[in-house]
């Protein structure tokens, strides 16, 4: 082979191996900004559906679209199969995208939809209907916490039979996008006629002392996830939780503590699945508030309860 042939394939290999480099370590993210749906039009890279108000799809990377900003990044928030808490660390991509999407969203009214992806062979432990809206629940948190308002926030979940598992972790289950026209119709909601009807048959819990999970079905599972869409609405809302007992005074504390005991650990299940301690008030009204019967046995088990409305 002639030492020009060498050369040549020298040259070759060496922007094969540079542009290797390149994809690998430069184009983890990358941001365009100030693209409106008019220049689209002009032949830049977004998509039709990116300039509607249904989400953009992005194979398992942190990436959304708003009026002045499109971030799109490879890495996402990746979670274990089964559960809704986010797998940390978060990459150094993913809170450069944060950072941006505050700034965006500090600048217009738009409003950011999470949508939390889960599939149907996975064991549901959580409050939420779903480990879709569970997940998208905790990345809503996560972007709470770093300073991005809660009401600039929707979620919303999706079936997907075909995510990316590799040694039991999900990777990128979720996906982001900018929401107008849906927001409309939720700001449209009546809330005062929400609450009303959440309160006026409360989410009633029954579980023995020293319970240390509680099984919920999906008919209560639905109240929950009314209740968390009310107070994420609402400002200034809260979930009200009340324990309750029968009226029985031959117990070892006071039925006033053990009211107490139920609220506290209604609270702290709620807590750690995912909904702010902030929004949760906890109280015990011993066994002033009986609903059944005292007299017997099932009547006094009915009355030993805690029940969940909103303020």
């Amino acid at each position: 082979m002639s030492k020009k042939l060498l050369y040549l394939f020298g040259i070759l290999a060496t922007i094969l191996i540079g542009t290797w480099l390149y994809v690998t370590f430069c184009c983890n993210c990358c941001t365009v900004e100030g693209i409106t749906a008019e220049e689209d039009k002009k032949g830049n890279t977004k998509s039709k559906s990116e300039t509607t108000s249904t989400p953009l799809i992005k194979a398992n990377g942190f990436s959304f679209s708003l009026p002045n900003l499109n971030y799109n990044c490879n890495d996402n928030f990746n979670f274990s199969s089964s559960s809704f808490n986010l797998l940390l660390p978060i990459s150094d991509s993913i809170e450069l995208g944060i950072s941006k999407l505050k700034a965006a969203l500090e600048k217009s009214n738009s409003k950011f939809k999470v949508t939390g992806f889960y599939k149907s062979d996975e064991k549901n432990n959580s409050i939420f209907l779903n480990l879709g809206l569970a997940r998208a629940n905790a990345v809503k948190n996560y972007l709470v916490q770093k300073g991005i308002l809660e009401n600039n926030i929707e979620i919303s979940d999706e079936l997907h039979e075909d995510l990316i598992v590799k040694n039991d972790t999900l990777f990128g289950p979720v996906y982001f996008g900018w929401l107008k026209e849906d927001v409309v119709a939720s700001e449209g909601k009546d809330w005062n006629a929400v609450k009303r009807t959440i309160n006026a048959t409360p989410l009633t819990l029954y579980f023995n002392t020293g319970q240390s999970t509680i099984s919920l079905t999906q008919s209560q599972k639905q109240k929950i996830a009314a209740i968390v869409e009310y107070v994420n609405h609402v400002e200034g809302s809260k979930i009200n939780i009340t324990g309750h007992t029968d009226n029985d005074p031959g117990v070892r504390h006071t039925n006033q503590y053990y009211s107490e005991e139920r609220a506290t650990f209604a609270k702290k299940y709620f807590v750690s699945n995912g909904i702010p301690a902030a929004k949760i008030e906890a109280a015990g009204k011993g066994e002033t508030r009986p609903i059944a019967d005292n007299s017997t046995e099932e009547g006094r088990a009915k009355n030993r309860r805690t029940e969940i409305t909103v303020k």
